[in-house]
């Protein structure tokens, strides 16, 4: 089978990118000369950098999807999309993903209902996937931390085995699911108050100071554990200044 270079870099993983990139449409990839360039980075200019290649008789979508790619553009069988386009679509999906996911755990009862859930991005086979996948999420939520005396005298004399693994009753996918969907509908705050006083910037956030920490609350539970305590003022940060307000 008879390769054409297609994209060179020096940097190995700007070819990985356009590799999967290019795959994902269905052609045939293959990278050359990356190894030699991870072990020695200054090699790249004199071999010509890490070449992506592709067969011949797919060279022309090849070039015509990077083409695309250079001015913001996607193409599937469907047609040519503008990138933008494509990633708000996605991230209009992806709220409404998060936003059933919150109307499920508030009224578990539509697992059983999904004829109730209103979608505009998914198709039936999705909100049954969307569905088992918030079966699993509740059943961890009601696991309970269970350790017995026989499992106690069992773990104390068989060396081999670790007692923390009862610790783990629920696998770090569940946490950061969880994570995600409470910072989604968290309320956040009113943007007109969140305008510098000093510089006048609106590149506020709200958060634990970086600054005024100071207090007579801070001073009391550092000397109580002798040792300096947390952050625990939470103020507007301004990014633009620096400053700190409330």
């Amino acid at each position: 089978m008879e390769l054409k270079t297609i994209y060179t870099s020096n940097i190995p993983v700007d070819c990985y990118i356009m590799r999967g990139r290019l795959e994902s449409d269905g052609v045939d990839c293959f990278i050359f000369d990356d190894n030699i360039i991870w072990v020695n980075p200054f090699w790249a200019v004199a071999i010509g950098g890490v070449k992506l290649k592709v067969p011949l008789d797919q060279v022309d979508l090849a070039e015509k999807i990077m083409s695309l790619i250079k001015q913001d553009k996607l193409i599937d069988d469907n047609g040519v999309y503008e990138m933008s386009t494509v990633f708000e679509n996605e991230i209009s999906r992806q709220n409404e993903i998060i936003n059933i996911k919150t109307q499920i755990r508030k009224d578990t009862s539509l697992i059983d209902k999904p004829d109730y859930i209103k979608t505009n991005w998914l198709n039936h086979e999705e909100i049954h996937q969307l569905l088992d996948s918030e079966k699993k999420f509740i059943a961890f939520a009601n696991t309970k931390f269970i350790f017995t005396w026989e499992q106690f005298w069992y773990e104390l004399f068989d060396f081999d085995r670790s007692v923390f693994k009862y610790f783990r009753t629920r696998p770090v996918e569940y946490y950061l699911d969880k994570e995600l969907a409470d910072n989604y509908n968290c309320k956040s705050i009113d943007k007109s108050n969140m305008i510098c006083s000093n510089c006048k910037s609106d590149e506020v956030s709200y958060g634990y100071t970086l600054d005024i920490k100071w207090g007579i609350i801070y001073l009391i539970f550092s000397f109580l554990f002798s040792a300096p305590f947390p952050l625990i003022k939470r103020n507007h940060h301004c990014f633009n200044c620096g400053l700190d307000f409330n």
